[in-house]
């Protein structure tokens, strides 16, 4: 069961030559593609990788429990709209497995399945997927198809195919969709399918490694969003003048987003090739992703002894810049962000956009560590001052006018250091503090932020401690991502696995989603917005106190690697995880 969960996770987080063939079975409507090369040898890799051996473990058999339990409504709704499950894919499958979204004359995405099995495979798992509808009330339809087919009749009205044609099980939950495709196949037509898109030839072109891959996919992540919008919001932002997708100001630059995954091959536990597609020229949000190639190296206060770190060179200005709109969407009050940056001008005397930005260079370092002592887990961010000797004064005179007016701030001193350390209280749009202690600083050429102040002090006070760049485990990434690296990469960012999501284990597993309100942490608050519930999402009820002491399952946890590259269409982030060096 969960073999399949993770499958379908993957086809979203991992993602070389491989047959897009199928792609011309499809039409140009698909918004939606995933295809695994040989379903049978996926599984089986899937299940050596870390998470997979984790899955499986003795340590993992009550949490794991917990959680089938909990899921069963997810593969429940596939067999009953499908007849299809995990259980089902497991006995049969062992080619290529394709599932397509496809874009219905009813604006609704339906979902259609490519299964290769041979002849003898195929009508034995036709025949159970028939048998599971049936047993939930299924008939079979008298509507007609171009070729030899079982319709049948859903309770809801919904019409299911199964067919069996050209060496693949053909499942579909539409019949105006299947009937496309099968006419297509028929006349061998690839003008109109999905392999005719620009953004999917550009995804598809072969990425830099040799092999072939275990996992292709591509998505219009636009249109999958206008289309999973109900009825009701699309006529209500209608009524209102504004396009059904939210996120308008320059999101819809996005055309594609797909890539290639790889399991268990070179040295790497998985390695992923993400691509985004959105050729220029770019408008309102995108230009925010103004990225600037570069020096990579994570400066001296990043040490070999902390989670994790990211350099990514970035024009900040243009991100900023051209954010508002966002803002705007997001708040739901256009004009908020330019009345904002309004205010602070005019009441504070702090320019964010025309002041502060212009005297920060495009290198963002960030950087993790963890205290045990005070089971902090704590983040720091640190932008370069261009030309701080002239420079320097001014972003801190800036900061003092931003920040003087905080009743709840507190100022202290780090000899020899010039400027304040600035205590702050960070706070979400309810008013509640995340962080309680952040800090911000000017020290050294350099802008400090930092969701705890003392990680602050201790970046400017270390000694002795061992550099990142310096060390064996920042050698060992280089050497295995260098195929990767180049002329046009921004970004490059290491994540210690097993000291990373410790905390945030620990949390979870002692306190539940509750504890994770109160651990001001990241990771913590970005898993509260996904499993977090509100009016519309109730919170779910899983008991996190089945998961295993840590310890038993950190050998799971080891290393993540990524590069970000600018392309001719975009940019591309390639994601590798590995185990951690002796």
């Amino acid at each position: 069961m969960m073999r399949f969960i993770s499958a379908v996770l993957l086809c979203w987080t991992s993602i070389a030559a491989f047959a897009v063939e199928p792609a011309d079975r499809f039409p140009k409507q698909t918004c939606l593609f995933v295809a695994i090369s040989n379903y049978k040898t996926f599984e089986e890799k899937l299940g050596t990788t870390s998470i997979g051996r984790l899955w499986s473990s003795e340590s993992m058999q009550a949490f794991r429990k917990e959680f089938d339990e909990r899921q069963q409504g997810v593969l429940g709704q596939l067999r009953s709209a499908y007849g299809i499950d995990s259980n089902l894919l497991h006995q049969h499958a062992d080619g290529g497995f394709v599932v397509g979204g496809v874009k219905t004359s009813d604006d609704e995405i339906s979902l259609t399945f490519l299964i290769e099995l041979e002849s003898a495979s195929a009508k034995a798992m036709m025949a159970t997927a028939g048998k599971n509808l049936k047993d939930i009330g299924a008939t079979r339809s008298q509507t007609e198809f171009p070729i030899d087919a079982t319709i049948y009749q859903m309770p809801d009205g919904q019409q299911v195919v199964h067919a069996v044609h050209d060496g693949y099980l053909l499942i579909s939950g539409d019949v105006a969709v299947a009937k496309e495709m099968i006419d297509r196949w028929g006349k061998q037509a690839k003008d109109e399918s999905l392999s005719s898109l620009p953004s999917f030839q550009a995804i598809a072109a072969t990425p830099p490694r040799d092999g072939d891959a275990d996992l292709f996919w591509f998505a219009d992540v636009i249109q999958i969003a206008v289309l999973s919008d109900d009825a009701e919001t699309k006529q209500a932002l209608a009524a209102d003048g504004r396009d059904p997708f939210p996120m308008r100001h320059g999101f819809p630059g996005i055309k594609a987003m797909g890539g290639y995954g790889f399991l268990k091959e070179d040295g790497f536990d998985f390695l992923n090739d993400i691509q985004v597609f959105a050729p220029k020229p770019r408008v309102a949000a995108l230009q925010a992703l103004d990225f600037v190639t570069g020096d990579l190296t994570p400066p001296p206060f990043v040490l070999s002894t902390g989670n994790n770190m990211m350099v990514n060179r970035w024009n900040l200005t243009s991100l900023i810049s051209n954010l508002g709109d966002v803002y705007d969407d997001v708040t739901d009050a256009p004009g908020a962000w330019e009345a904002t940056l309004a205010d602070w001008k005019s009441d504070l005397g702090f320019d964010l956009i025309g002041g502060l930005l212009p005297m920060l260079q495009s290198e963002v370092v960030s950087y993790g560590d963890f205290l045990d002592d005070n089971r902090q887990e704590r983040t720091l961010i640190s932008i370069p001052i261009d030309n701080p000797k002239a420079q320097e004064i001014r972003v801190a005179s800036l900061i003092y006018r931003f920040l003087r007016g905080d009743s709840n701030a507190v100022r202290s001193r780090i000899p020899p250091h010039r400027y304040d350390l600035w205590e702050i209280a960070m706070q979400d749009k309810l008013g509640n503090a995340t962080f309680t202690r952040a800090g911000v600083m000017v020290a050294d050429g350099r802008l400090w932020l930092a969701t705890h102040a003392s990680m602050i002090r201790d970046a400017l006070l270390q000694g002795g401690e061992t550099p990142l760049a310096n060390s064996s485990v920042y050698s060992d990434m280089q050497d295995r991502m260098k195929a990767w690296k180049g002329e046009r990469s921004f970004m490059q960012g290491l994540v210690h696995g097993d000291r990373d999501i410790r905390n945030t284990y620990e949390t979870l597993r002692a306190d539940g989603l509750e504890g994770l309100r109160r651990a001001e942490s990241l990771y913590g608050n970005a898993l509260l917005m996904l499993l977090g519930g509100d009016d519309d999402k109730p919170q779910p009820t899983t008991d996190f106190s089945k998961l295993p002491p840590f310890e038993e399952v950190r050998e799971y946890f080891g290393m993540l690697a990524n590069v970000g590259n600018i392309t001719d269409h975009g940019w591309t982030i390639v994601v590798g995880a590995y185990d951690r060096p002796e």
